[in-house]
């Protein structure tokens, strides 16, 4: 029995998060992934075994899909590119005749660009969390207390860790705008802790991309 990378929990089926289209949600792993964002609902709220649908089971969900019309699958995580099973999960979807779009945090730009020249995925949602300055160095103190709460869920990390988060999403960043792909967006959360001018500066910063700023809701009120 050959399993896909994909959790075997609840798959929604939305408009909202590819605005206009009929989108379903698969899950790899979701305890794995690189960050630790302030009050992630995926990783707060799984509770599930890690048990992964097999491709038979996926091929019966994706023709239920398909009847229900849903045009796009959307890969979310955790962290999807670090999936070691990603693109064999990419291929089997390709496969059954579905668009494909994947959620990340941006922070492996060289998987992305590999899945873009394989023609894998016809879209990347990349989550700009903070700030993407060109000088690094402009941080303030208070602003990288913030970012690292916004990030790992804790200040006690390293600036390091900060400096080449950002350095890795501009590269993603870059690779997705140059791509074209008709499924690309760039999301923001209005975490509490970015200012306004912070948000703002995110959204100036983005030019060929449609980019979304989404509304923040603590996990407590989900549940």
């Amino acid at each position: 029995m050959q399993f896909s990378p994909f959790l075997k929990v609840e798959v929604p089926v939305t408009f909202k998060d590819q605005p206009g289209v009929q989108s379903a949600l698969f899950y790899t792993d979701i305890r794995v992934c690189n960050l630790n964002c302030y009050q992630c609902h995926n990783r707060k709220s799984y509770r599930g075994s890690g048990e992964k649908y097999t491709y038979e089971e996926l091929s019966e969900k994706l023709e239920m899909l398909r009847l229900l019309g849903v045009e796009l699958i959307i890969v979310s995580g955790g962290e999807p590119t670090l999936e070691k099973k990603l693109r064999e999960g990419l291929e089997f979807l390709k496969k059954k005749g579905f668009k494909v779009r994947i959620d990340t945090n941006g922070t492996n730009p060289e998987i992305i660009r590999e899945l873009i020249e394989e023609e894998l995925v016809d879209g990347f949602a990349v989550d700009i969390k903070i700030p993407l300055l060109e000088n690094t160095e402009n941080y303030t103190p208070e602003q990288l207390r913030r970012f690292k709460t916004i990030l790992y869920s804790k200040t006690d990390v390293d600036d390091e860790k900060i400096f080449n988060y950002v350095e890795r999403v501009k590269r993603t960043k870059q690779i997705v705008e140059e791509s074209g792909l008709p499924y690309n967006i760039f999301r923001t959360v209005r975490y509490p802790l970015l200012r306004e001018s912070e948000l703002q500066s995110i959204s100036e910063n983005v030019k060929s991309v449609p980019h979304q700023i989404n509304p923040f809701y603590p996990v407590e009120e989900q549940e």
